[in-house]
């Protein structure tokens, strides 16, 4: 599937974010607020999977050899760079 044959639109990730908002259930959200601990735990996170797509995805032989897969890999470590700016943003602003 290509991102033109159903692109996902703002609402549905709005509605998967609620749906897995509600999974999580009695959850304090205020300890993953920016300036915790566990935003920060998730800016860290965010770092050693944006160090796993460099070294595991766009350097290995099968992506680096195939345009799609590298274009693919490339963008979830351009979303994953985006994502670390963001939390980073907000975390240490506080």
């Amino acid at each position: 599937m290509t991102e033109t044959e159903n692109p996902i639109t703002d609402a549905d990730l709005e509605h998967q974010r609620l749906a897995d908002l509600a999974e999580l259930g009695d959850v304090d959200l205020t300890q993953y607020a920016p300036g915790t601990f566990g935003c920060h735990e998730a800016m860290h996170t965010t770092s050693l999977m944006l160090d796993m797509t460099d070294d595991q995805l766009l350097q290995h032989p099968a992506v680096l050899a195939n345009p799609e897969f590298y274009r693919l890999a490339g963008a979830v470590h351009e979303a994953l760079f985006a994502l670390y700016q963001a939390i980073g943003e907000k975390h240490l602003a506080d």
